[in-house]
């Protein structure tokens, strides 16, 4: 198994001497494979983005723990951290903000690989067109800051650099929520293209129910930080047994 997650849970303090607690996950439990293609849905504040956080190492969890590899990776420093960044990598539903935005693209495209030593600086750019091009970015492009470009360009280039160190498993926040529905499309068919071709496994996070339908071969959903259904999407999606599943099915269709 590449990703197991078990008993995951985070809880916030707000408000006045931090006497609301807010229980944004809560004994969260389930596992990737390689190449797994995973779908996680539910609404705005189910907690997605908590696990995600947690997931890449950006907020530490209270209990449970990520095995990754066979290695327990809950709770790492930075600096252990390191190391993982070329197997796990992440994307975002906000593209231009993965980008330094006092940088071209260029220079955000070769930060992994002068961090990772991945090959010579002369290299670079032959490496970041060889990595860049097949996503439709012409090299040209780079020499653009994350402002001077289109949502889903940057969101093309982040993909693209996500891969660049060929992870095991890409980590995607609503990936296509701010893109045009056109757009959407080129950005899916470039991540089922990474995990066919690269067998690079992806937990695909997402409130989307048809597009989740469309990729994913199990899903999980989540509903006020807790899982209450997951399997196969076919067993989930089109024979749901939980009422906020079904909820959010039926939403969808009337949509």
């Amino acid at each position: 198994m590449l990703l197991e997650v078990k008993n995951i849970s985070k809880e916030y303090t707000s408000g006045f001497l931090g006497r609301r607690k807010v229980r944004a996950a809560e004994n969260i439990s389930f596992s990737v494979e390689e190449g797994d293609f995973f779908g996680l849905i539910g609404e705005s504040g189910s907690g997605k983005s908590t696990l995600t956080k947690m997931l890449l190492g950006i907020s530490h969890s209270d209990s449970g723990s990520i095995i990754f590899d066979g290695k327990d990776i809950t709770n790492l420093s930075n600096k252990k951290w390191m190391p993982l960044r070329s197997q796990i990598q992440g994307v975002f539903q906000h593209p231009q903000m993965t980008f330094n935005p006092k940088r071209t693209l260029y220079d955000s495209c070769t930060e992994p690989l002068r961090i990772f030593n991945i090959c010579p600086k002369e290299k670079y750019p032959e490496y970041v067109r060889k990595m860049v091009e097949p996503f439709g970015i012409h090299f040209d492009q780079l020499k653009k800051y994350p402002h001077e470009v289109s949502g889903g360009q940057a969101q093309r280039i982040s993909i693209a650099r996500a891969l660049f160190l060929n992870p095991k498993l890409l980590i995607c926040d609503e990936p296509t929520s701010m893109l045009d529905v056109s757009v959407q499309a080129q950005v899916l068919r470039l991540l089922i293209n990474a995990n066919k071709e690269r067998n690079v496994a992806i937990v695909f996070i997402s409130h989307d129910i048809e597009v989740v339908k469309t990729l994913c071969k199990n899903v999980a959903v989540m509903e006020k930080g807790k899982i209450v259904e997951q399997g196969s999407v076919k067993d989930v999606l089109e024979n749901p047994k939980h009422e906020y599943t079904k909820k959010l099915i039926s939403s969808a269709i009337e949509i």
